[in-house]
């Protein structure tokens, strides 16, 4: 597999894709920002050299996803999928919501279907140009959607801090080439829904690993205590726990210097759901 890095076993692209599939605030304004939660124009080009070929939304359910070619280079088409709701403008929360809450829901995954995004996958597979597919947290859980439906079609598939899809669907799946990314201390993607992954390789990513800054932050997260009631002298406690814990679900992490990215199994997956709920 020519997009493995054979001494990590990451995949080659999984930097310029944490980028295309996680928000990045700081350049909202920007109009190149690679990010799929900023809305772009068809013929676009963004950073990474990819110019924007096709936008699929459906607006009855909130997806929204554009396929991007490279300029140049032998990369393959990518379809980006958009996670739940948009930073700017933010909407499609209210759409978005089953979906994120219901693993067994396929609501995206059939907007996929109707509004045009499978057959540009199936089209780049028919010319022998076959196409990765990326998403982070609802668009993570697309992505495992299409591929576990529709796995011959596919390159590779890279998701990040995704939500979980329904067991049977993670049990039954012969995907190939599925690299899963968590960031240390993630909990959204394992709170929002009780579902499974699609079998892959995965990964835990962080910045420094679990250094003394994160040890506060997680003894931050710990003290809110976001279950049942709770004191009003907390309140501010369990506001800056919260935004941690968001910033750390969209943190942009492979583009950091030397970043910390540790495989692990499917059991120390499980360890690692179960560990976040405490």
């Amino acid at each position: 597999m020519n997009f493995v890095d054979r001494p990590t076993g990451r995949h080659l692209l999984d930097s310029v894709y944490e980028k295309f599939a996680k928000p990045q605030l700081h350049d909202t304004f920007k109009p190149n920002n690679p990010s799929i939660y900023i809305r772009h124009e068809l013929g676009q080009v963004v950073d990474g050299d990819y110019t924007i070929e096709k936008v699929f939304e459906d607006s009855r359910t909130g997806f929204y996803a554009e396929s991007r070619v490279p300029n140049s280079g032998n990369h393959p088409p990518v379809l980006v999928i958009r996670g739940y709701g948009s930073w700017y403008p933010f909407d499609r929360v209210l759409e978005d919501t089953p979906d994120v809450f219901m693993a067994k829901l396929e609501r995206q995954l059939k907007s996929a279907e109707t509004v045009g995004a499978i057959d540009w996958i199936k089209q780049h597979f028919h010319s022998g140009n076959p196409a990765d597919v990326i998403g982070e947290s609802l668009g993570g859980k697309v992505a495992q959607q299409i591929v576990a439906k529709y796995p011959d079609y596919l390159r590779s598939t890279v998701i990040f801090n995704s939500l979980g899809v329904a067991e049977k669907l993670a049990e039954t799946s012969t995907a190939k080439n599925v690299f899963h990314y968590f960031t240390l201390g993630e909990r959204y993607a394992f709170w929002a829904n009780e579902g499974d992954y699609i079998p892959g390789t995965i990964f835990v990513i962080s910045q420094q690993g679990e250094n003394w800054w994160y040890k506060i932050e997680e003894a931050t997260v710990r003290i809110a205590r976001f279950e049942g009631k709770f004191p009003k002298r907390r309140v501010l406690v369990v506001i800056l726990a919260q935004w941690l814990l968001l910033n750390r679900h969209n943190a942009i992490v492979l583009n950091n210097q030397k970043p910390v990215v540790v495989e692990i199994d499917r059991t120390q997956l499980q360890i690692f759901r179960k560990n976040r709920f405490t």
